[in-house]
């Protein structure tokens, strides 16, 4: 009776402790998931108090793109937007003006040097849009982009972008590029002092649905960070079991256009191995009790 006891007692002091475990993780991630609703929100409303006077860029996460806008590609068909939406292939969308000399130049760069290096395959993991959003731009002019970005890639993405990196300008008397930009936050500005466009640095990842997923700023793109995105905005398809786990421990902060590490989700995780442990341990616990008391049983006998 006494070992018995003592076995129902280390039972019943497991049961509790795992119990205590999961109740403080669940603790831990509600109180995480406020704070971050809270930082969210104070975050919008920072955007959106922007002076759309001056070039900017309002990030507008989950929004849906208007799809049935209609543009002149490389070769001077018209298109659809939407013609280069496939399911479970997400696109890497930049607006740019053909005519600039200054930044826009960079970031289809920056774009190119990250698509050579991304493991993700141009064509079967995800697509690359460019549009003009000058409405002087002209088919020949995208063109010209295209063959100039073809030249400058590696060998192994030359065909890929030739079927797969579509530069589009809009028809002459449309506002099609103006609203691509309103819908995707983009705002730039007309500098009659020097003739050009004022406009911030970006590139933007979207779903095969049209629904805005990433925005990432500046002209220099992490090649890890691009790809997770890719794969967090294809239809939740994860390519394999490392990219799940990243996806899990980390999350997209817009700010930097980088994933970070999310402390309460690898705690949650840590969390989830303690409980799987302290539940084996118990099971084997448990099954050495029963075997030792039938094991007592049958020498008593």
């Amino acid at each position: 009776m006494d070992r018995h006891k003592q076995s129902s007692d280390r039972f019943f002091i497991c049961f509790v402790t795992v119990l205590t475990i999961c109740g403080a993780m669940a603790g831990l991630l509600s109180s995480q998931r406020v704070e971050a609703n809270a930082f969210d929100s104070m975050q919008a409303s920072v955007q959106q108090s922007r002076d759309m006077k001056t070039a900017s860029i309002t990030p507008h996460p989950g929004g849906h793109l208007p799809l049935t806008l209609t543009f002149l590609n490389s070769h001077g068909k018209t298109v659809r937007l939407k013609d280069y939406f496939h399911q479970g292939r997400p696109v890497i969308l930049d607006l740019i003006n053909f005519q600039c000399w200054g930044v826009c130049g960079f970031v289809q760069a920056g774009l190119l040097h990250t698509m050579a290096k991304m493991s993700s395959r141009l064509g079967k993991d995800y697509e690359v849009v460019t549009v003009s959003f000058n409405p002087s731009d002209t088919v020949s002019m995208a063109a010209d982009k295209k063959a100039g970005y073809i030249a400058e890639a590696p060998k192994k993405l030359k065909a890929l972008i030739q079927k797969h990196w579509h530069f589009l300008v809009e028809p002459k008397k449309s506002t099609a590029s103006a609203k691509l930009a309103s819908a995707i936050g983009f705002h730039y500005v007309w500098e009659p002092a020097i003739h050009m466009y004022d406009h911030e640095a970006a590139i933007y990842v979207i779903t095969p649905s049209g629904k805005i997923a990433n925005y990432f700023f500046g002209i220099h793109y992490v090649p890890a960070d691009l790809k997770l995105a890719l794969v967090h905005a294809g239809d939740n398809r994860i390519t394999n079991i490392f990219d799940e786990i990243a996806l899990l421990c980390t999350q997209f902060n817009p700010n930097t256009g980088k994933y970070t590490p999310i402390a309460y989700r690898v705690m949650f995780l840590g969390g989830v191995a303690v409980v799987l442990s302290l539940t084996l341990f118990l099971g084997s616990m448990f099954w050495w009790e029963r075997k030792h008391r039938r094991g007592s049983a049958k020498l008593v006998d």
